[in-house]
């Protein structure tokens, strides 16, 4: 989208009634250092701990922004290009049986804080990951099971500039996983001065470095004349707390602030409509999704299953949760990434007299059935939107509003809950993200959320998995994913796919090269960020 008008001159009553609230809702911009300048880029962040420890990252919030725009691992991907890049590593070859990885890393590199890039460099942040005696890892550390888990086998050092990953089995999308934000590169001078404590003192290699944090408030980044892909056009970027979606928009509105991925659906079209704001919408690589317990009596039968995906009216979702700000689904993954194909929306219908008939045959009617969700955001609406749904089809569907912690706790205990709901964000843009983590046998997602791994297509959906994920040919390997689809989709339906969505992402006019695509997913590359003038 695109917005000409200039004139960014208007009162606090013009702007309540742009965005439809009483002027008393409007709380003026949240104070930063510095108002936005030529230099300087000024994000939002919903808030700031200010320890940046890649390997105990495990989703949404501050960290991922900040460590982002501080680091960089081997490779990149950009949310444009399906396949992997070169970052530190320049290139990389895979052994004839796709169980050796040799990535040469970049000549000449070196950390925020001076430290060569070589091998051994790299080896010590992979090391790390998996020497449980290793004294700077913390604890609760995450990335080695998000990188492979007991697959992988070890690491290698063949010459000063060449790291190595020996695999026990082929896996393709390994190439991705080491663009996630925890597989970013540490500096080893960082670890071995600060330890445990490295991500209060973070030192990657990425397109900006640390100038100063202040907890709770901001945290002020440089940029980095060393990166790899040349020192940012931006010299300054402030991440800067400014909880609240108003204060945002009224600070978009002053120039006080420059880009946020924090705008409510709703709010979309009109900051959309104001002066001196663009709203650039992503690709939808948010999936939303209704997970069942496959072990409840009720849901335990897969025609109540494939009833609850029929009986949901996924057009409402979009119109009355999302605001027109989503797509209908295909199953597992959505149009944005490969592996998908435009039949698949068939696989998640809407047809609520199919569902009905269904149910009947399973002597399901009327049965009771509990929904937890989350008491934030969109999650009531999307709980009103499916309860509503269901209702109507026969079943009597109620539904649990938690707090976050409250709600994780019950979804990952499968005597805890009967349904709920699960986000599930393209933090690398592989199909396989959604897959292996979610859905394998060894994963507490399926033993625990969904509960299907007593169910018998189960061995064959590892199987399935595990050869789509071997498979090294980019063509060969999206086939493989579109029959994994349906495969799950017609012979399991552990879930039923609700919406696919995006963050908004809301900018200044006149900034350009904001990756739109991966901010809408919650990734933050703001190295291609300039003002046009």
């Amino acid at each position: 989208m695109t917005n000409n008008n200039k004139d960014r001159t208007f009162t606090r009553r013009q702007f309540s009634a742009l965005l439809g609230v009483t002027s008393a809702a409007v709380m003026l911009p949240w104070r930063v250092e510095a108002q936005a300048s030529g230099d300087t880029l000024v994000f939002a962040l919903p808030n700031l701990v200010g320890n940046f420890e890649p390997h105990t990252w495990v989703g949404f919030g501050d960290t991922v922004h900040v460590m982002d725009t501080l680091g960089r691992g081997l490779t990149h991907m950009d949310f444009h290009n399906p396949l992997p890049q070169p970052a530190i590593a320049e290139s990389w070859s895979i052994s004839a049986d796709g169980k050796t990885y040799d990535f040469a890393i970049r000549p000449g590199l070196t950390f925020h804080d001076g430290t060569d890039i070589d091998a051994a460099a790299v080896k010590r942040t992979f090391d790390r990951m998996f020497d449980t005696t290793d004294t700077t890892r913390p604890d609760a550390s995450f990335a080695a099971d998000n990188l492979g888990g007991a697959n992988v086998l070890g690491f290698e050092t063949p010459d000063p500039m060449t790291f190595r990953i020996n695999l026990a089995a082929p896996d393709a999308a390994i190439l991705g996983r080491l663009s996630r934000p925890d597989m970013i590169i540490i500096s080893p001078a960082a670890l071995a001065e600060h330890g445990k404590e490295v991500g209060l003192h973070l030192s990657s290699c990425g397109p900006y470095k640390i100038a100063s944090v202040t907890p709770n408030e901001r945290v002020i980044l440089e940029a980095f004349d060393g990166f790899y892909g040349g020192k940012p056009a931006i010299d300054r970027v402030v991440m800067q707390v400014i909880p609240e979606p108003v204060a945002q928009m009224t600070s978009l509105a002053s120039g006080n602030l420059n880009v946020t991925n924090l705008i409510p659906h709703s709010n979309v079209d009109r900051l959309s409509s104001m002066p001196g704001i663009v709203v650039d919408q992503s690709d939808a690589f948010i999936s939303l999704t209704l997970a069942m317990n496959c072990e409840h009596p009720v849901l335990s039968d897969i025609r109540v299953r494939e009833a609850v995906s029929l009986g949901i009216d996924r057009e409402a979702i979009i119109r009355e949760v999302f605001f027109g700000k989503a797509e209908l689904p295909g199953y597992i993954t959505p149009a944005a990434e490969f592996g998908y194909a435009p039949e698949h929306t068939e696989l998640s219908r809407f047809d609520a007299d199919a569902a009905r008939a269904l149910l009947e045959e399973a002597g399901a009617t009327d049965a009771e059935l509990t929904l937890i969700s989350e008491n934030h955001g969109y999650w009531p609406r999307l709980g009103q939107a499916v309860e509503r749904s269901l209702n109507a089809i026969g079943l009597t569907v109620r539904v649990e509003y938690l707090d976050t912690g409250t709600f994780n706790a019950r979804l990952f205990d499968k005597t805890a809950h009967e349904m709920g709901f699960v986000q599930r964000s393209a933090f690398f843009p592989d199909p396989d993200g959604r897959f292996s983590p979610l859905y394998t046998s060894g994963t507490s997602a399926a033993q625990q959320i969904t509960a299907q791994t007593g169910l018998p297509e189960q061995a064959e959906l590892d199987a399935r998995i595990a050869a789509a994920n071997a498979e090294s040919d980019p063509e060969a390997r999206a086939a493989l994913y579109v029959a994994l689809n349906r495969f799950m989709a017609e012979q399991m339906r552990p879930v039923a796919a609700l919406v696919n969505t995006f963050q908004p992402v809301a900018l200044t006019e006149g900034l350009d090269g904001v990756n739109a695509n991966a901010l809408g997913t919650y990734r933050t590359f703001l190295e291609g960020a300039h003002y046009s003038g």
